[in-house]
């Protein structure tokens, strides 16, 4: 095939990959925690890939430090909603580029997933994290903010379906230990909390329209 064609076909094929997510995504409407809680925080869940069998995931470490209660823990990139973000989209969008470099732009937007209650061993807070998906076909230098990221790394959504990686993380806070599920990641700590039950729903609104 001429390589003009070849471009052309590929072109085809990442667009039809990308209306299929936009249309998962937004099959239904996103559970919305606006008018019940007060304060809140916008993530970034970015795919990528050629294809619905190997869609990857990024995914950030945070930075290592004594003073953080989420020190090294994974999680999505993103951040609380400042006075200069216009929308919840905005704070998304810039603390993803201040967190790791990555300039999404809004045509990468896929929608929104269910708003998540923050909780804290077990107790329900007063603060919710909305998700923001997107779907990007661009490589990106990954330009790390160290104080608050650790490192920025893919991972194939199929590994974090893989039953092998299943796993546990015990969490201890005060007199209280938890044991909540979780999935490895080849890197300590396992993902599990938010982050996990963001994912999880992730996966749900995916595998549901490919039924």
């Amino acid at each position: 095939m001429p390589l003009v064609l070849f471009s052309g076909y590929l072109e085809g094929v990442m667009s039809s990959l990308k209306e299929s997510l936009y249309s998962a995504i937004n099959v239904t409407m996103p559970l919305d925690l606006s008018t019940q809680l007060g304060r809140h925080a916008c993530v970034a869940l970015i795919l990528r890939g050629n294809s619905l069998e190997n869609l990857e995931l990024g995914y950030i470490q945070r930075a290592f430090s004594d003073s953080d209660r989420w020190s090294g823990q994974l999680a999505f990139p993103g951040g609380k909603r400042e006075d200069s973000d216009k929308t919840d989209l905005d704070a998304a969008l810039r603390e993803t580029l201040e967190e790791v470099g990555i300039d999404l732009t809004n045509p990468e937007l896929l929608g929104r997933l269910n708003d998540i209650q923050a909780r804290k061993a077990g107790t329900m807070l007063d603060f919710y994290i909305r998700p923001f998906v997107f779907f990007t076909e661009r490589n990106f230098n990954i330009v790390l903010d160290k104080t608050e990221v650790a490192d920025f790394f893919w991972v194939p959504l199929k590994e974090i379906q893989n039953p092998q990686r299943v796993t546990t993380y015990r969490l201890q806070r005060e007199n209280i230990g938890l044991e909540l599920p979780a999935v490895y990641l080849d890197r300590e700590p396992p993902l599990w909390g938010l982050s996990y039950m963001m994912t999880l729903n992730l996966l749900e609104v995916l595998a549901a329209a490919n039924k």
